[in-house]
């Protein structure tokens, strides 16, 4: 029983991992020295994210956050994935052994779970210091997982251009507009989940293009060219692509993509994510292009050094996710 309650109070840390739109889409069995995370398919968004990438994303995300902390606590485990495509029956399983680890205590980026946010607000422009470029390649990452780091004025400027063109696309689709609606928090609310309208600035948006939907929508226009400069204006970008668009590859991506994450948070940087390129077949098939890739691009982010503190990160409670 005292193992089951150390992997149980792991878990506070593990929902902390980011999420598309802040879903939270995953689920925990939790067993006597075991724990599964599986997708909780109520919570898939099905127009914006139809094939389901950033859906299990998250789940690998969340995976990192808890090898971390069990290391942090010295507690040692095995990991498999179970990947039933015929019965649609995907998980990230952990069994974990009493035998501590004695050398995987106080964990380097335990700390940064709790820190780390997507920072939405401009980053100063400042290059990032060879030594951070440095530490980031030399991350290790999975045989299908490939990071293009993007430093270049000329590269951000045509994936600026990218990330305007895919913005105004994207935001002219009812279906994709209405689901983002979906999410969408009032700040005043008590929700632990979704999307604060305050952060993000898109409450009228997502309105104006639901019922207007003219092609040259001015409120459409601005947030695409902010985007575009938020992108154009930053030290850097990344492009994560992994080898196949299969589950396996989803998961490692996002347990990559969250090791990468905490990574930059521990040295006072923050991300932020551009997803419409990505959501759109064309744009999608252009990033790889840009950067001369055979992969499959799975996420397009900024990364600087922020000049607000982004907010909190919501949660639900513990109780929603488990399973016994």
């Amino acid at each position: 029983m005292e193992l089951k309650n150390q992997i149980k109070s792991l878990l506070k840390h593990v929902i902390l991992a980011p999420s598309g739109y802040n879903t939270q889409p995953w689920k925990f069995k939790l067993g006597q020295n075991t724990l599964e995370i599986i997708p909780d398919y109520t919570r898939a968004r099905l127009n914006t994210d139809p094939d389901y990438r950033e859906f299990f994303m998250s789940l690998g995300a969340a995976a990192t956050n808890l090898e971390i902390s069990a290391k942090n606590i010295g507690l040692s485990f095995k990991k498999s994935y179970r990947l039933n495509d015929k019965d649609n029956d995907y998980a990230i399983c952990y069994k974990f052994s009493d035998s501590k680890n004695k050398e995987s205590y106080a964990h380097p980026l335990f700390k940064a779970i709790s820190q780390r946010r997507t920072n939405r607000s401009p980053y100063l422009s400042e290059r990032l210091p060879k030594s951070l470029v440095k530490v980031i390649r030399n991350l290790p990452y999975p045989n299908d997982v490939e990071l293009n780091l993007i430093t270049r004025p000329g590269d951000i400027t045509t994936f600026s251009n990218l990330i305007h063109q895919s913005y105004f696309n994207w935001y002219k689709n009812k279906l994709l507009v209405k689901e983002l609606e979906s999410w969408l928090r009032d700040d005043l609310s008590l929700s632990k989940d979704g999307l604060p309208t305050g952060v993000l600035n898109l409450y009228k948006l997502a309105v104006n293009a639901k019922y207007v939907m003219i092609k040259k929508d001015q409120s459409i226009s601005d947030r695409s060219e902010y985007s575009q400069n938020l992108a154009k204006n930053s030290p850097a970008l990344i492009l994560l692509s992994t080898r196949h668009d299969s589950v396996q590859n989803w998961f490692q991506a996002g347990e990559f993509y969250e090791l990468l994450a905490l990574t930059l948070t521990s040295h006072g940087y923050s991300i932020d994510f551009f997803n419409q390129p990505l959501f759109l077949k064309k744009s999608r098939r252009d990033a790889s292009r840009i950067v001369g890739s055979q992969f499959q691009p799975q996420l397009l982010f900024r990364i600087g050094l922020p000049t607000v503190k982004a907010p909190k990160n919501r949660r639900r409670p513990l109780k929603e996710f488990l399973i016994s």
